[in-house]
């Protein structure tokens, strides 16, 4: 980001132990890679993994969640963006069973996608199958490109 030096002043020594750990995030940010020393998102996952596509007038998103009811489930939409909800009740083992790994989380989620463009959430669809959401959202008629005919005199 920047190239000053501390020149030894404890004073700023912080800064640039600051300077380093905003460099290396922007550069891992931008390559999408994590370094070893990335304290500030190491434990971060996002949750639930969507993707976005754009189909004709629609988006589809799909979203990873497995092993949910659908009554725990929320989809939202609001203008251009998003939101999808929900709890993921933690398996009761019994008082016997320890374990060993644990890698499935439980508890609430929330993320939110803001979109290209608004949405008509009139017409929006979801679909849960076989851990998949899929929620198709039509883009609003207003905000399609439209071809206007040119008239001449």
């Amino acid at each position: 980001m920047f190239g000053w030096r501390s020149g030894g002043d404890p004073a700023w020594a912080e800064f640039d132990r600051l300077r380093r750990g905003m460099d290396e995030l922007m550069t891992a940010l931008s390559r999408g890679t994590r370094t070893a020393a990335a304290p500030l998102w190491a434990g971060a996952r996002l949750f639930p993994l969507v993707n976005l596509v754009r189909d004709g007038d629609s988006f589809v998103v799909t979203a990873e969640i497995p092993g949910m009811n659908v009554e725990d489930l929320n989809v939202h939409v609001e203008g251009d963006t998003l939101t999808l909800k929900g709890a993921r009740k933690a398996l009761d083992l019994g008082q016997d069973v320890s374990y060993h790994r644990r890698e499935r989380s439980a508890g609430t989620f929330q993320r939110s996608l803001v979109l290209p463009n608004a949405i008509d959430a009139q017409n929006v669809k979801a679909n849960y199958k076989d851990g998949v959401l899929t929620v198709t959202l039509p883009i609003e008629k207003a905000a399609l490109p439209r071809q206007i005919s040119v008239s001449t005199e």
